[in-house]
């Protein structure tokens, strides 16, 4: 799931009347753990409260990501096998998760 379906899905559960924990829960529950947090949903719904329902990141909003998509998917599509420790250590950026919830939105069905 690419993050555009995601800010869909964001859209939809502020359309129904949810709060960002609720929409966070219901995001998660269907899509796995640590597919959205709450602030991201929080930042999403104070948008379309202010009226702005596009999908679109307002320019220069939040901070560059240190995962290149494209290195990662070739990486990953070069050995399928290699673990996300390993796809970090390649990538040189400390963090794993950020590997890992990368990986999650090219790779979950």
């Amino acid at each position: 799931m690419d993050i555009k379906q995601v800010r869909v899905i964001f859209l939809y559960e502020y359309k129904l009347g949810h709060k960002a924990a609720a929409a966070t829960r219901n995001i998660n529950s269907a899509f796995g753990e640590d597919t959205v947090n709450e602030r991201t949903v929080q930042r999403w719904f104070k948008k379309f409260r202010s009226g702005d329902e596009s999908l679109e990141d307002e320019d220069g909003r939040g901070r560059p990501s240190l995962v290149d998509n494209d290195q990662l998917k070739a990486l990953v599509e070069a050995d399928p096998r290699t673990t996300v420790r390993q796809l970090a250590q390649q990538l040189d950026v400390h963090y794993r998760s950020k590997v890992s919830g990368h990986l999650h939105l090219f790779y979950k069905t």
